[in-house]
Protein backbone atom coordinates (compact mmCIF):
# COMPACT_ATOMS: atom_id res chain seq x y z
CA UNK A 1 0.00 0.00 0.00
CA UNK A 2 1.67 3.05 -1.21
CA UNK A 3 1.32 6.38 0.68
CA UNK A 4 -1.33 7.79 -1.66
CA UNK A 5 -3.61 4.50 -0.83
CA UNK A 6 -2.67 5.02 2.61
CA UNK A 7 -3.93 9.02 2.20
CA UNK A 8 -7.01 7.87 0.10
CA UNK A 9 -7.59 5.30 3.14
CA UNK A 10 -7.72 8.53 5.62
CA UNK A 11 -9.28 10.47 3.73
CA UNK A 12 -12.18 8.01 3.31
CA UNK A 13 -12.23 7.66 7.03
CA UNK A 14 -12.45 11.30 7.13
CA UNK A 15 -15.30 11.71 5.17
CA UNK A 16 -17.41 9.30 7.20
CA UNK A 17 -16.99 11.47 10.47
CA UNK A 18 -16.82 15.33 8.91
CA UNK A 19 -20.38 16.20 8.49
CA UNK A 20 -21.79 14.48 11.96
CA UNK A 21 -18.62 16.14 13.70
CA UNK A 22 -19.25 19.52 11.65
CA UNK A 23 -22.76 19.59 12.29
CA UNK A 24 -22.23 19.15 16.26
CA UNK A 25 -19.68 22.20 16.46
CA UNK A 26 -22.06 24.30 14.51
CA UNK A 27 -24.61 23.39 17.04
CA UNK A 28 -22.74 24.75 20.24
CA UNK A 29 -21.52 27.70 18.11
CA UNK A 30 -24.94 28.51 17.49
CA UNK A 31 -25.66 27.79 21.53
CA UNK A 32 -23.04 30.39 22.12
CA UNK A 33 -24.06 32.82 19.84
CA UNK A 34 -27.21 32.97 21.32
CA UNK A 35 -26.21 33.11 24.68
CA UNK A 36 -23.67 36.33 23.26
CA UNK A 37 -27.23 37.53 22.28
CA UNK A 38 -29.32 37.20 25.28
CA UNK A 39 -26.16 38.57 26.89
CA UNK A 40 -26.10 41.72 24.96
CA UNK A 41 -29.39 42.13 24.78
CA UNK A 42 -29.33 42.06 28.71
CA UNK A 43 -26.65 44.71 28.46
CA UNK A 44 -28.84 46.74 26.16
CA UNK A 45 -31.58 47.09 28.40
CA UNK A 46 -28.96 47.54 32.01
CA UNK A 47 -27.24 50.13 30.18
CA UNK A 48 -30.20 52.28 28.55
CA UNK A 49 -29.43 55.07 30.33
CA UNK A 50 -25.93 55.48 29.89
CA UNK A 51 -24.26 56.84 26.30
CA UNK A 52 -24.65 54.63 23.37
CA UNK A 53 -20.90 54.73 22.89
CA UNK A 54 -20.21 52.93 25.73
CA UNK A 55 -23.11 50.38 25.64
CA UNK A 56 -21.62 50.08 22.20
CA UNK A 57 -18.41 48.63 23.19
CA UNK A 58 -19.72 46.79 25.90
CA UNK A 59 -21.88 44.60 23.25
CA UNK A 60 -19.60 44.56 20.54
CA UNK A 61 -17.14 42.86 23.03
CA UNK A 62 -19.45 40.57 23.92
CA UNK A 63 -20.04 39.28 20.34
CA UNK A 64 -16.26 39.63 19.79
CA UNK A 65 -15.91 37.12 22.44
CA UNK A 66 -18.89 34.58 21.26
CA UNK A 67 -17.12 34.58 17.70
CA UNK A 68 -13.54 33.83 19.17
CA UNK A 69 -15.72 30.65 20.94
CA UNK A 70 -16.98 29.46 18.21
CA UNK A 71 -14.09 29.46 16.34
CA UNK A 72 -12.01 27.36 19.15
CA UNK A 73 -14.76 24.79 18.74
CA UNK A 74 -14.76 24.61 15.11
CA UNK A 75 -11.00 24.45 15.43
CA UNK A 76 -10.80 21.51 17.89
CA UNK A 77 -13.76 19.67 16.13
CA UNK A 78 -11.56 19.61 13.21
CA UNK A 79 -8.76 18.28 14.85
CA UNK A 80 -10.62 15.73 16.31
CA UNK A 81 -11.91 14.41 13.11
CA UNK A 82 -8.17 14.33 11.79
CA UNK A 83 -7.25 12.72 15.09
CA UNK A 84 -10.16 10.14 14.63
CA UNK A 85 -9.41 9.65 10.80
CA UNK A 86 -5.97 8.47 11.34
CA UNK A 87 -6.63 6.23 14.13
CA UNK A 88 -9.36 4.60 11.73
CA UNK A 89 -6.87 4.22 9.12
CA UNK A 90 -5.43 1.95 11.23
CA UNK A 91 -8.52 -0.35 11.68
CA UNK A 92 -9.08 -0.49 7.65
CA UNK A 93 -5.47 -1.29 6.75
CA UNK A 94 -5.55 -4.12 9.39
CA UNK A 95 -9.19 -4.92 7.76
CA UNK A 96 -7.60 -5.19 4.19
CA UNK A 97 -8.14 -8.65 2.43
CA UNK A 98 -5.46 -10.83 3.41
CA UNK A 99 -4.04 -10.91 -0.01
CA UNK A 100 -3.59 -6.94 0.00
CA UNK A 101 -2.49 -6.89 3.82
CA UNK A 102 0.15 -9.36 3.31
CA UNK A 103 1.41 -7.27 0.41
CA UNK A 104 1.75 -3.97 2.21
CA UNK A 105 4.06 -6.08 5.31
CA UNK A 106 5.73 -7.39 2.93
CA UNK A 107 6.21 -3.61 1.23
CA UNK A 108 7.34 -2.21 4.57
CA UNK A 109 9.42 -4.75 5.01
CA UNK A 110 11.27 -4.65 2.06
CA UNK A 111 11.57 -0.45 2.73
CA UNK A 112 12.77 -1.27 6.17
CA UNK A 113 16.17 -2.17 4.38
CA UNK A 114 17.17 -4.81 6.71
CA UNK A 115 18.15 -8.65 4.86
CA UNK A 116 17.30 -10.91 7.88
CA UNK A 117 16.25 -10.64 11.48
CA UNK A 118 13.69 -12.00 13.88
CA UNK A 119 10.14 -10.78 12.92
CA UNK A 120 7.54 -10.24 15.83
CA UNK A 121 3.76 -10.26 15.12
CA UNK A 122 0.63 -9.62 17.34
CA UNK A 123 -1.34 -13.15 18.13
CA UNK A 124 -4.00 -12.89 15.80
CA UNK A 125 -1.47 -12.44 12.71
CA UNK A 126 1.00 -14.31 14.08
CA UNK A 127 -1.63 -17.19 13.86
CA UNK A 128 -2.62 -16.33 10.43
CA UNK A 129 -0.56 -14.18 8.14
CA UNK A 130 3.09 -14.57 9.37
CA UNK A 131 4.83 -17.53 7.79
CA UNK A 132 3.28 -16.08 4.35
CA UNK A 133 4.80 -12.52 5.05
CA UNK A 134 7.99 -13.50 5.87
CA UNK A 135 8.71 -16.01 3.45
CA UNK A 136 7.24 -13.52 0.39
CA UNK A 137 9.72 -10.93 2.54
CA UNK A 138 12.53 -13.12 1.94
CA UNK A 139 12.37 -13.56 -1.63
CA UNK A 140 11.77 -9.94 -2.27
CA UNK A 141 15.01 -9.13 -0.45
CA UNK A 142 17.05 -12.18 -1.87
CA UNK A 143 17.49 -9.47 -4.90
CA UNK A 144 18.13 -6.60 -2.92
CA UNK A 145 20.83 -9.11 -0.83
CA UNK A 146 22.95 -9.51 -3.78
CA UNK A 147 23.18 -6.02 -4.98
CA UNK A 148 24.32 -5.33 -1.10
CA UNK A 149 26.84 -8.42 -0.80
CA UNK A 150 27.26 -9.82 -4.47
CA UNK A 151 27.44 -13.61 -4.35
CA UNK A 152 28.41 -13.57 -0.72
CA UNK A 153 26.75 -15.99 1.35
CA UNK A 154 24.62 -14.42 3.34
CA UNK A 155 22.90 -16.46 5.38
CA UNK A 156 20.82 -14.27 7.40
CA UNK A 157 17.25 -14.91 6.74
CA UNK A 158 13.98 -13.71 8.33
CA UNK A 159 12.78 -15.40 10.56
CA UNK A 160 9.38 -15.54 13.02
CA UNK A 161 9.44 -14.91 17.02
CA UNK A 162 7.69 -17.28 17.97
CA UNK A 163 5.97 -15.14 21.05
CA UNK A 164 3.63 -13.05 19.92
CA UNK A 165 3.47 -8.80 21.75
CA UNK A 166 0.06 -6.58 21.91
CA UNK A 167 0.22 -4.38 19.12
CA UNK A 168 -1.70 -2.76 15.97
CA UNK A 169 -1.00 -4.75 13.63
CA UNK A 170 1.98 -5.44 11.50
CA UNK A 171 5.26 -6.31 13.19
CA UNK A 172 8.79 -5.49 14.66
CA UNK A 173 12.17 -6.63 12.78
CA UNK A 174 15.50 -7.28 15.35
CA UNK A 175 18.70 -8.05 14.02
CA UNK A 176 21.08 -8.03 16.98
CA UNK A 177 21.14 -4.60 17.98
CA UNK A 178 19.35 -3.29 14.70
CA UNK A 179 15.43 -2.77 15.31
CA UNK A 180 12.75 -1.49 13.20
CA UNK A 181 9.15 -0.76 14.16
CA UNK A 182 7.05 -1.49 11.14
CA UNK A 183 3.48 -2.03 13.17
CA UNK A 184 0.74 -0.40 10.90
CA UNK A 185 0.06 1.95 14.16
CA UNK A 186 3.68 3.51 13.81
CA UNK A 187 3.70 3.53 10.06
CA UNK A 188 0.57 5.74 10.34
CA UNK A 189 2.27 8.34 12.90
CA UNK A 190 5.58 8.85 10.45
CA UNK A 191 3.30 9.84 7.38
CA UNK A 192 0.81 12.22 9.28
CA UNK A 193 3.35 15.03 9.45
CA UNK A 194 3.46 14.57 5.73
CA UNK A 195 0.01 14.30 4.33
CA UNK A 196 -2.16 16.26 7.49
CA UNK A 197 -1.88 19.21 5.82
CA UNK A 198 -3.30 17.33 2.31
CA UNK A 199 -5.92 15.69 4.21
CA UNK A 200 -7.28 18.97 5.99
CA UNK A 201 -6.63 20.85 2.71
CA UNK A 202 -9.20 18.38 0.60
CA UNK A 203 -11.92 17.79 4.04
CA UNK A 204 -11.89 21.34 5.10
CA UNK A 205 -11.07 23.02 1.86
CA UNK A 206 -7.83 24.28 3.48
CA UNK A 207 -4.27 24.80 2.56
Amino acid sequence: MSIDKITSTILAEAEQERETLLAEAKEQCDQIIQEARAKADKITSDMARKGSEEKEKIVERCRSVASIDAKKIILKKKQEILDECFTGAIDRIVNLPREEYVDYLVRVGVNSEMYGGLLTFNQKEHDSVAEEVIEKLNDATDELRKQKYGDFPYSERFELNPESEPMTGGFWIRYRLTYADNTVGTQIDMIRPKIAGEVSGKLFGEE
